[in-house]
């Protein structure tokens, strides 16, 4: 038949249309139906397998269409139906369309532009460590849930993107005599049928299902005192803690201290916390450290179930990590980002403003040094080829999981840092509060933050360029600087490039704008001068007429650069040592470690520099060089001469220090203290492998396991903080029956601390058959929570024999071990790689791996850069093999 051309057009677009429809949408959903309010009833018994629901979705739809797509996995449907205001009711018929757990609802005719109702009958299985889980650590069954990030279409079907953000009424029918929570303070209870329970909970505020948060079960809820009012909130907020049952009362010190907090960050903000009441949950089995749910956050237990006497991490562990979630209530939870891409707007600036909080409540704790270690550390993910962006595109599902990294947190907390020293703090804090004014209750972009900061600055156009070169590409700066005094005005000469270890592939190319602030010396003192540095190469003229004696490149270790000198620069920056604050010698430690990972410097250097560092007054710049000494014993010492070199040297540079302080804590030393005495005996005693002391921590731990004893378990055998090494000297130095006595101990405990020191030691076994006992406890059912897999999995491995039969049974045995501790199986290939050195290693990881890695949530990053990783410290071992070990 033919056809006019005005026929012919209009088949083609709806030929277009329909295949429009028929594409399964990976990434983000159409917005062709929207949800404007949405109504979620469970009917959950946590002794069952499986739960029941009924979600009811009022949508717009914007345009006429037979196919709705949304998100649901695993769910068995029941019924779904579509209830237009204008038009005939209809029956969906319902396809999981991806393995990402996208559906695709199609009904027989048109559903109609305007608003519509949309019901979902239906029952699924709980999950393993996300969406709604089981755990069942005490005999008791609970269920708690963790949706993000995809966890939530495990859950319920519906829009299961951060850009879906409306208000959520959520019923939970569970049986008579069990506790149920959720986010937002319960209406009423009322009887559900024979022997079960509605619970009715006020609307939400404006959420995204990836913050929607329930749990159901015999858990011990208790009254913590109310958020009083203040000068930014005139009226008190509920606080409760959540625990399973018999533990409540170890929440005592986290609820205690949760109103300060929260006090501070509303003081920041200038905004009252966002939400009608606040349950912290102490959930005996978690995949992640905590997660910021609206009013109901969620938290691993052992972080609330510390207190004074806990261990110096562990309380430090519980302030940083809470500060960062209550930090969420108004990045994350009251302004979301629309899409994952931009994830670094919750999670950098947590990360950031959790430091921040706890710096201002707990100065004693350095905050900022955290911070900034930890900003070095994601300097090392940031030197790969595979790295990412901080602002990265997010094309499909398995792109998700990889965007919860170090570039996300760590980078992205340390370029606000920067950009907050550079525009200044009050100016900073001024933009913060704008933006979350104004975009309360929905969703932001990048864009949005950066422009509110870069209007307070006194060169807007300058920080939103220089911002957004550091967000929207990847890779770290490294600035060579040199001084110039041969004109009329000392001058320092500038060049930038992409700072790449040896063997990289990555192109150096890279550029810029930096916020570059320096710290030199002349004859009138110290001087700081800042300004924005573009270009490959620029001249900075120093302001002072003298020529300086020496020059940090990096002002107060703020910026997220590294450094590189010349020779007689550097030898200058390293006589006026002292001279330098802790975060400026921290940032030429860091400078050291670099020029030797890309090979500019030789072990011999190295060696010379970390002997001076090993004294600098603050812990993480004395303790710098260790890693790379760590990697010289494990890969660059050709024999067990060298090995035992290299671990004398590190018995010359931290023993005299040791010896000073003690091996016992002293009433009333500053965390720090116990924090670096600590750092010390392990580096002894692990690296530095000294006969006496091991012998000494592994008897101390014999009597913490009453070995020779009663055979009861004696804490206080040891001080808190070193009972884990301690535990874990027994049994490197012990045999079948110290392993035995740990698993007795373990099987009897539900302390979540002590059962992470029990399964460090048994993961440490040194014995092939005590090794291989210790991985089996990962598969076998009920005896270890899923979240402490890893600490079996990747113990025991301190020489190539331990690591072969390791990796054997981790590929052995991949598809279980990846079920349990999804959706974070694609870690597991960092288990399998660890130790590797040599380019035919890495080329053997993508045959095995890559098909198993290309479905898993984060699967192809996380195996391209391990296989990157290995193939780097094979070019390194070559580059630095041909000086070898060189005692300075």
């Amino acid at each position: 038949m033919r056809l006019t051309f005005t026929a012919a057009i209009a088949a083609l677009l709806c030929l277009s249309h329909a295949q429009a429809a028929d594409q399964v949408p990976v990434g983000r959903l159409p917005r062709t139906v929207v949800p404007d309010k949405v109504a979620v009833e469970l009917k959950i018994d946590p002794a069952q397998t499986r739960f029941s629901g009924t979600v009811r979705m009022h949508v717009q739809v914007a345009e006429a269409t037979r196919v709705v797509w949304m998100h649901g996995r695993d769910l068995k449907i029941s019924r779904a139906r579509i209830m237009p205001r204008n038009g005939a009711n209809q029956d969906f018929t319902v396809a999981e369309a991806d393995v990402s757990g996208v559906l695709k609802l199609t009904v027989p005719k048109p559903i109609q532009a305007g608003e519509a109702l949309i019901e979902i009958v239906y029952d699924a299985p709980f999950g393993q460590l996300q969406g709604a889980y089981r755990v069942k650590p005490d005999g008791n069954d609970y269920v708690v849930t963790q949706m993000e990030a995809l966890g939530a279409r495990n859950t319920f079907p519906g829009f299961d993107e951060p850009g879906f953000k409306q208000p959520w009424d959520i019923s939970l029918v569970v049986p008579n005599g069990q506790n149920a929570v959720a986010n937002t303070r319960e209406l009423r209870s009322e009887k559900a049928g024979e022997g079960w329970t509605r619970h009715v909970f006020a609307t939400t505020e404006n959420l995204p299902s990836y913050l929607i948060a329930f749990a159901v079960g015999p858990w011990d809820i208790v009254d913590g005192p109310d958020l009083p009012p203040n000068a930014v909130r005139n009226y008190p907020v509920k606080l409760r803690g959540i625990a399973a049952k018999g533990q409540g009362a170890r929440m005592k010190y986290a609820l205690a201290n949760t109103g300060v907090i929260v006090a501070a960050q509303e003081a920041y903000f200038d905004i009252p916390y966002p939400f009608d009441k606040l349950d912290l949950v102490a959930a005996p089995d978690f995949s992640a450290g905590a997660m910021e749910n609206a009013g109901l956050i969620v938290y691993r237990d052992s972080l609330m179930f510390a207190d004074e006497k806990s261990e110096v991490r562990a309380r430090q562990g519980y302030w940083g990590t809470h500060s960062h979630e209550l930090a969420h209530q108004w990045f994350g939870d009251l302004v979301t980002m629309p899409w994952w891409d931009d994830l670094w707007l919750n999670e950098a600036f947590a990360t950031w403003m959790g430091n921040k909080i706890v710096g201002q409540l707990q100065p004693g704790f350095h905050t900022d040094r955290g911070l900034m270690e930890s900003a070095l550390g994601a300097m090392g993910e940031d030197s790969l080829a595979s790295t990412r962006r901080v602002h990265e595109p997010i094309n499909e599902f398995t792109d998700i999981e990889s965007a919860f990294d170090g570039i996300t947190y760590s980078k992205g907390g340390a370029v606000l840092a920067m950009f907050e020293r550079y525009v200044g703090e009050e100016k900073f804090r001024d933009a913060i509060r704008a933006y979350l004014r104004k975009h309360a209750r929905g969703n932001a972009t990048s864009a949005d933050l950066i422009n509110a900061i870069a209007e307070v600055s006194d060169d807007p156009a300058g920080v939103r360029a220089a911002f957004n070169g550091f967000i929207d590409q990847p890779g770290v700066p490294i600035v060579h600087v040199g001084a110039k005094c041969d004109g009329p005005k000392p001058l320092l000469l500038v060049e930038q490039e992409r700072y790449l270890p040896v063997g990289s592939v990555a192109p150096k190319a890279g550029e810029w704008l930096l916020p570059l602030c320096v710290r030199y010396g002349d004859k009138n003192g110290l001087h700081e001068q800042c300004g924005l540095v573009g270009g490959k190469s620029a001249t900075v003229e120093l302001q002072t007429d003298a020529c300086p004696s020496f020059v940090m490149p990096n002002a107060n270790g703020a910026g997220y650069y590294r450094f590189a000198m010349s020779p007689a620069d550097q030898a200058n920056l390293e006589a006026n040592f002292d001279k330098l604050n802790e975060r400026e010698q921290r940032s030429f430690a860091d400078s050291v470690e670099a020029a030797y990972a890309a090979g500019a410097i030789d072990s011999r250097t190295f060696l010379g520099a970390a002997a001076r560092l090993a004294n600098a007054p603050v812990r993480q710049t004395a303790t710098a060089p260790l890693d790379t000494i760590g990697w010289m014993i494990q890969h660059l010492a050709r024999n067990d001469a060298e090995k035992q070199s290299l671990r004398d040297f590190v018995g010359r540079i931290y023993g005299p220090r040791l010896a000073r302080m003690g091996t016992v804590p002293k009433a009333g030393e500053s965390d720090d203290d116990r924090l670096l005495r600590n750092s010390l005996i392990a580096t002894m005693a692990g690296t530095a492998k000294q006969p006496a002391l091991r012998a000494d921590l592994a008897a101390k731990g014999r009597a913490v396991l009453g070995i020779g004893g009663d055979g009861a378990l004696h804490l206080d055998a040891i001080a808190t903080d070193q009972r884990g090494l301690a535990l874990r000297m027994a049994m490197e130095e012990g045999d079948a029956a110290v392993f035995d006595v740990l698993l007795a101990h373990l099987s009897s405990s539900q302390d979540p601390v002590l059962r992470g020191q029990l399964l460090g030691a048994l993961g440490s076994a040194k014995d092939p058959a005590l090794a291989a006992r210790a991985r089996a406890l990962a598969l076998e059912p009920g005896k270890l929570r899923r979240n402490e897999l890893r600490t079996v999995i990747y113990g025991g491995r301190d020489d190539d024999a331990a690591r072969q039969a390791s990796r054997a049974w981790l590929d052995a045995n991949f598809a279980a071990l990846e079920a349990k501790v999804n959706p974070g199986g694609a870690s597991l290939i960092n288990g399998y790689v660890g130790g590797m050195c040599s380019v035919a290693e890495a080329d053997s990881v993508v045959p095995k791996f890559g098909q198993r890695m290309s479905t898993l949530e984060g699967g192809p990053r996380a195996l391209a850069q391990a296989v990157e990783e290995v193939k780097l410290c094979a070019s390194l071992k070559t580059q630095q093999s041909r000086a070898g070990v060189q005692l300075p």
